[in-house]
């Protein structure tokens, strides 16, 4: 039993679960650099937003590249800007508010 129980702890340590306000959004995988990106995507709202997680480790000295990379994930995913001064978060989880002009242009 004690097994199981880490077997599971590991299992659900390598998943990518979205925020519960994410729980019904659009998930894409991104790759930039050779890093797994997960992002997920509320487009069909007057103010759209999204949230990376990265996958797997990073060493502290990746951290200040893939912050900037988290966006990139974010606007390649959704096809929209990540509008400036909305990103909050680290480089483990990112939230930002889009922009995109035309609603038909949204995702790729």
């Amino acid at each position: 039993m004690r097994y199981g129980v880490l077997i599971l702890g590991f299992l659900l340590a390598g998943c990518a679960s979205p925020g519960h306000e994410f729980w019904r959004a659009t998930a894409r995988t991104i790759e930039i650099d050779g890093r797994r990106y997960e992002v997920f995507a509320l487009l069909d709202q007057p103010r759209p937003r999204v949230q990376v997680i990265r996958m797997g480790y990073a060493r502290r000295a990746e951290h200040t590249a893939i912050l900037p990379a988290m966006v990139q994930a974010a606007e390649q995913a959704t096809g929209c800007a990540i509008q400036e001064g909305s990103a909050v978060g680290d480089s483990g989880v990112m939230n930002a508010r889009l922009r995109c002009p035309d609603p038909r242009a949204r995702g790729p």
